[in-house]
């Protein structure tokens, strides 16, 4: 078989949309510990990139992948899909919805429901055999529980 150099091809390249900082709360009992991150949304033709970068422990960074064409977000290796649920709104947080995904293939142990929008990212991470997690903009402790109420209603 034989190939053809790629040289000349211009692979799409990565356009950086924004970088902010955000403020992980993670539950796992009524107390929770925070985490300061730094958000990247990168962009190219079909995927939108949110990388969440630990600002203290890079082992703890966490990348979603929001696949345009079918409005899927992907975690590692599980996909997620929008729910008929109603959107979840806070103006305090962002001025659009947030979406409900849950596991396009649902296991006993797996992570759901996610809220998220593509301009904000994941605001909240449900999680039945282990922590939550909610990220703001800002350290609302107050806030985030809400948010984890919000999300198993």
């Amino acid at each position: 078989m034989m190939w053809k150099k790629t040289n000349d091809y211009q692979f799409p390249k990565k356009q950086i949309l924004k970088t902010e900082k955000r403020t992980l709360f993670v539950f796992h009992t009524e107390i929770a510990k925070t985490m300061e991150y730094k958000l990247t949304v990168s962009d190219n033709d079909s995927i939108t990139k949110y990388s969440y970068q630990n600002l203290n422990n890079k082992e703890k960074n966490m990348e979603f992948y929001y696949h345009k064409a079918s409005e899927q977000l992907t975690l590692v290796f599980d996909k997620f899909i929008l729910s008929d649920k109603m959107e979840y709104q806070n103006k305090k947080i962002h001025k659009l919805n947030f979406g409900y995904y849950k596991l396009k293939k649902s296991y006993d142990d797996g992570s759901g429901p996610l809220l998220f929008n593509t301009e904000y990212g994941i605001l909240g991470i449900g999680n039945s055999y282990g922590p939550e997690f909610v990220y703001l903009t800002n350290s609302d402790l107050k806030l985030a529980k809400e948010i984890i109420d919000e999300l198993y209603k």
